[in-house]
């Protein structure tokens, strides 16, 4: 795959963290929906900084998405500016 070196747009890196926290909180890795991304996904995902995977919610095979390791360095490098 091809990466975008462009930096991301202060919304995608909102919904980035928000994501991320929300993996964080649970200890289990929740996943963010398609819907929690809404105008970022595409963004992120040719960054490489969210991969998606089909999950079981709530009894419903849904997409997923989960920060990359790649998603938290950008994150971490962001909040040490």
């Amino acid at each position: 795959m091809k990466f975008n070196h462009r930096l991301p747009t202060q919304r995608m890196i909102e919904k980035l963290k928000d994501c991320h926290e929300k993996q964080l909180k649970s200890g289990n890795g929740d996943p963010c929906l398609q819907e929690e991304m809404k105008g970022a996904l595409a963004g992120l995902y040719k960054r490489g900084f969210v991969e998606t995977k089909m999950h079981d919610v709530k009894g419903k095979r849904l997409l997923c998405l989960f920060v990359t390791d790649s998603g938290v360095q950008f994150l971490q490098s962001v909040e040490k500016k």
